[in-house]
């Protein structure tokens, strides 16, 4: 029986994972085999994730998610 569920590790996906800072925060960019996705960390917080079809929108979003951090906290 095989596995309906195949490995997310995928020797053909290009490595192009990316990662920045943005307002405090640091966002790493990485392909999934489905969507980008975007881990969102900063010191002593959990991390959050967004998903998206490519990575400019996951990149907007990761934005978007830190903004609306901020304006929460302020």
């Amino acid at each position: 029986m095989t596995d309906p569920h195949p490995s997310p590790i995928n020797s053909k996906m290009p490595d192009e994972a990316l990662a920045l800072e943005y307002l405090g925060y640091s966002i790493r960019l990485q392909p999934t085999p489905l969507e980008w996705m975007a881990v969102i960390t900063q010191p002593n917080q959990r991390p959050g994730i967004v998903l998206a079809a490519n990575r400019e929108a996951a990149l907007i979003k990761a934005r978007d998610w830190i903004a609306a951090q901020t304006k929460s906290q302020g």
